[in-house]
């Protein structure tokens, strides 16, 4: 019995067996390669198209597309900052932030990293703080908040409104 034990594989072997019997090898190798090709298109247009709206992708595309760039300064704009603190910073954050708005001031590594996020992701962190549940830490008030929202201000150029 064809793929009694419930692998897909020796099912597929099989189908392609019997399709060399009934139409030839040309025409099932013909199916693997046309399915496997059709596949590798679709993929490839797929991240085409999931980049083609990055401008910092399209811009490290066009330093790499021309040979007369040193292989270190595309590097340099890879590792370029963005303006966005890395992730782990906001959730080390998030972490020190469960102590209070108390604890804030006595620790210049949350300070640091508060000073750190963009604008953006002080919106997350303050909606975060507000939907702390209890068995993490009790929720944030909106006046500490705010204070929070100061402090971040008092460090950056920046004004959240």
């Amino acid at each position: 019995m064809i793929g009694a034990t419930g692998d897909w594989s020796d099912t597929f072997a099989a189908a392609l067996t019997l399709m060399a019997v009934v139409a030839g090898p040309e025409v099932a190798e013909g199916v693997i390669r046309d399915t496997f090709d059709d596949a590798c298109r679709k993929a490839d247009r797929r991240a085409r198209d999931k980049h083609r709206s990055d401008p910092r992708f399209n811009r490290l595309r066009e330093l790499l597309d021309n040979d007369d760039i040193p292989v270190e300064c595309v590097w340099a704009e890879l590792n370029k900052p963005n303006g966005r603190a890395p992730q782990p910073t906001v959730e080390a954050q998030m972490f020190g932030l469960r102590h209070g708005l108390e604890a804030l001031p006595t620790n210049p590594d949350r300070l640091r990293r508060l000073s750190e996020l963009c604008e953006e992701q002080l919106r997350a962190v303050c909606d975060r703080l507000q939907d702390f549940k209890p068995h993490v830490a009790p929720a944030w008030s909106p006046e500490e908040v705010r204070a929070l929202v100061d402090i971040w201000s008092a460090t950056n150029v920046k004004i959240i409104t």
